[in-house]
């Protein structure tokens, strides 16, 4: 039955294509099934942050962590190259090792030795009033997409808030969480639910650089977001489960899973 299941996989994905797998330069498209819903409902997505930073000063100790550092490639068949980081808060402390595990109580984060080059991301990473999951720089390279995927745990409706301080981004940057197109500057601090489905592509010829807290949610965080998004709770909350149902139908019509797997083993190969 499994190899029955595999083959025909296989075929949907030699018959379909989902178009954010497309080879294009055009913008990013608005007319997936979880796009229309969170659009129709109305939801929030991401919220701005009051604090904001000095860029040129983060992208300083970008080049001083890489320096030292070389960046890694993202764990996940959801893209293609060219997505690497270097982490700040990880399992171990471990630089190199930026993967998390929620359901594994053993699991020990702790600052990094990259800190040592980042005073200004240690000052910010140590601002917030909670717990510090994955703390990461993240790097995509001119050309390269990151498609469409989901963390159920990264919302503030769950355990995780996930919060991007860009570094190095500019108009040809295309940024989509659902139905919200992100145009997020340089030093701003944000705020997006990655429970729902989400994707990056960079049209530029430059990289685009990001800072990437997660934190975990508590009663002294959870007051940074505004009213309105937490008014929007019970909602989100049923339409994260649609648009679950709608992405898991979504990949399996189009063999999508299948068709990334097989880019990822020709990578490796």
């Amino acid at each position: 039955m499994q190899q029955l299941e595999h083959k025909l996989r296989k075929l949907q994905a030699a018959s379909f294509q989902d178009p954010s797998l497309a080879a294009s330069d055009k913008p990013l498209s608005h007319l997936y099934p979880w796009q229309l819903d969170t659009r129709w409902h109305g939801l929030e997505m991401t919220a701005r942050l009051e604090q904001t930073f000095p860029a040129d000063e983060l992208k300083a100790e970008f080049d001083a962590v890489v320096e030292h550092y070389a960046p890694q490639e993202q764990f996940g068949h959801y893209h293609r190259g060219g997505w690497t980081g270097v982490a700040l808060h990880a399992i171990d402390g471990n630089p190199l090792d930026d993967q998390d595990n929620l359901q594994d109580p053993n699991i020990v984060l702790s600052k990094t030795p990259a800190l040592k080059y980042a005073p200004l991301m240690e000052q910010i990473i140590d601002s917030f009033p909670c717990e510090k999951r994955r703390v990461r720089l993240l790097r995509l390279a001119p050309g390269r997409e990151v498609f469409w995927h989901c963390e159920p745990w990264h919302s503030v409706d769950s355990r995780l808030l996930r919060l991007h301080s860009p570094i190095v981004t500019n108009d040809r940057v295309d940024f989509q969480i659902s139905h919200e197109d992100l145009r997020w500057q340089p030093g701003e601090l944000w705020y997006g639910d990655f429970s729902f489905p989400h994707r990056l592509h960079n049209r530029s010829d430059i990289e685009r650089i990001h800072l990437v807290i997660d934190l975990e949610t508590n009663d002294a965080i959870r007051p940074m977001l505004p009213k309105s998004m937490h008014a929007q709770r019970l909602a989100r909350n049923r339409a994260r489960k649609r648009c679950a149902r709608m992405f898991r139908y979504w990949n399996r019509f189009f063999g999508t899973d299948a068709h990334l797997v097989s880019a990822q083993r020709a990578r490796a190969d």
